[in-house]
């Protein structure tokens, strides 16, 4: 009875954990989503049932999460639905093996009646976190911190140590909770705790609701205005020679409608018109044509390609300013099985992804595009990470531009996913960010995180963002993960120093 009552508690926190997330997006339910697997994780015997639990706890809530990833593999990736359907299990799987490793951190470090010893819990997850945004190409979806993005006051924290510091503080109360459960303290123990993790949560939200007011007001920088444009075209669409006039002619329609309405920049989405850019000469001209008759920045996707290598390729972003294209971002961070297939010459499935979605190289170079203003660039999935935007705006970045194609995910819960961790990217850096994605959602988003501006998924449209190219600089941009380093040394120590409950 204790197995099955340990498995169903395991199972509920998996259920609430993704219900956090989009599409029911119950933030709230974070703070809570871990107690029951906290509880069943002190009343497992052995290190073996510990890791169980914490995988079957996250695999379930990978497979309520991402079940998106289905769609890709068969109906984009050319695979069978059967194929899809299995890889996307073993994707949840494997997934499910990061909450099985926070599991046996758990096992080893919390079961005590010391109420300091539980405080390990929270840093625990922050090091497995950080651990998922590295490991094997890494993988951040679905951080913690994205869960709470709609509370502006207690997101503001992100801006000083980051998201994985962040996702202790939402800990705090599910660990306190736990340990109340499991410990029972009496007496002023249990009036300490709950005072100090009161303390905590009051002066997180208190100077959250300051800095969400305070931090996020023009300075004196001029504002600057902005066209994202979202054609609304669709894969498909995109993948019939056929349309590839309609395509451009829709575009260069839109540019024109947009540098009608006295703006400095134009953001086209991620690869919308299905030719080279760097080697389509009438494409190129006309690009070059806009940016110097009408004095606006143009940023757009498109492949690049190396002439003395014409079977390498790139996902870029181009700038074009001042009637020419004057440098190009290559994608750092490619989607794994969409964008290249690791050890694709030992996957029987490898060949039908690579002939769909193509393999491209990875980007070196993480500096922003220098234009009118200093463009600090992400390209679809690679504004999950932290990291990029953070070195964009070492680098100088006064605003962020992420350009994206979520056409792949229409109807699903995944663009609401993905828009939600760029939220938190803005909030790091202390910057704007201007979001252009080909079917949506498109957003302007302030330096608080929260949506200015958007442009719901099927739908066609211009948004006119105004926003202020920004120099600030917050203790996350300067100092990076110093957290998540902390927190590991932390956990190592308590392992390495056990004590008896």
């Amino acid at each position: 009875m204790r197995h099955v009552i340990n498995i169903a508690l395991a199972a509920l926190s998996g259920v609430l954990f993704a219900l956090a997330f989009p599409n029911a997006a119950i933030g709230w339910l974070m703070f809570v989503a871990l107690l029951p697997l906290f509880v069943a994780l002190t009343r497992v015997r052995s290190a073996r049932g510990a890791f169980f639990l914490g995988w079957l706890s996250q695999t379930i809530a990978w497979l309520i999460m991402v079940p998106w990833v289905v769609r890709v593999m068969s109906h984009y990736g050319g695979l069978p639905y059967v194929t899809g359907v299995a890889l996307f299990v073993a994707m949840c799987a494997y997934l499910g093996m990061y909450g099985g490793l926070f599991a046996l951190l758990f096992y080893r470090i919390a079961p005590s009646t010391r109420f300091r010893r539980w405080l390990l819990v929270p840093l625990a997850w922050a090091v497995v976190e950080y651990v998922r945004t590295y490991l094997f190409s890494g993988f951040p979806w679905s951080l913690i911190a994205a869960s709470i993005v709609d509370y502006a006051p207690l997101v503001q924290f992100d801006r000083v140590a980051g998201p994985y510091a962040l996702g202790i503080l939402i800990l705090l109360p599910s660990t306190l909770a736990a340990w109340l459960i499991v410990a029972r303290p009496k007496g002023m123990r249990s009036l300490f705790a709950i005072a100090a993790v009161v303390i905590i949560t009051f002066v997180w939200w208190a100077t959250g609701l300051v800095a969400a007011k305070m931090l996020v007001r023009p300075t004196g920088t001029p504002m600057a205005r902005a066209a994202l444009l979202q054609p609304n075209i669709s894969q498909e669409m995109r993948w019939d020679n056929d349309n590839l006039v309609l395509i451009f002619r829709r575009m260069m329609a839109m540019t024109d409608e947009a540098t009608s309405h006295d703006v400095q920049v134009v953001i086209w989405p991620e690869s919308t018109v299905p030719l080279s850019y760097a080697t389509t000469d009438f494409y190129r001209e006309a690009i070059e044509s806009v940016s110097r008759t009408s004095n606006v920045d143009v940023i757009l996707g498109s492949v690049a390609e190396d002439p003395e290598q014409p079977n390498k390729l790139w996902n870029a972003a181009f700038l074009a300013s001042g009637g020419r294209t004057i440098g190009h971002y290559d994608k750092i961070r490619l989607v794994p099985f969409g964008e290249y297939v690791p050890l694709r010459q030992m996957l029987s499935f490898a060949h039908a992804l690579v002939h769909a979605v193509g393999q491209f190289e990875f980007g070196t170079k993480d500096t922003p595009l220098a234009g009118r203003f200093l463009y600090g660039p992400a390209i679809c999935y690679e504004v999950v990470f932290p990291q990029i935007p953070r070195t964009q705006v070492v680098h100088g970045a006064n605003v962020l531009v992420t350009i994206t194609n979520d056409a792949w995910y229409d109807g699903t819960s995944a663009p609401r996913q993905h828009l939600n961790q760029a939220r938190l990217r803005a909030v790091e850096t202390d910057r704007y960010l201007l979001r252009a994605g080909t079917t949506g959602i498109s957003a302007v988003i302030d330096p608080a995180g929260q949506i200015v501006q958007q442009l719901e998924m099927g739908k066609q449209g211009i948004i006119y963002a105004e926003f202020q190219p920004r120099t600030s600089t917050t203790p996350y941009v300067r100092f990076g993960d110093w957290f998540a380093w902390v927190a590991m040394a932390f956990v190592i120590i308590g392992m390495v120093r056990r004590q008896p409950a």
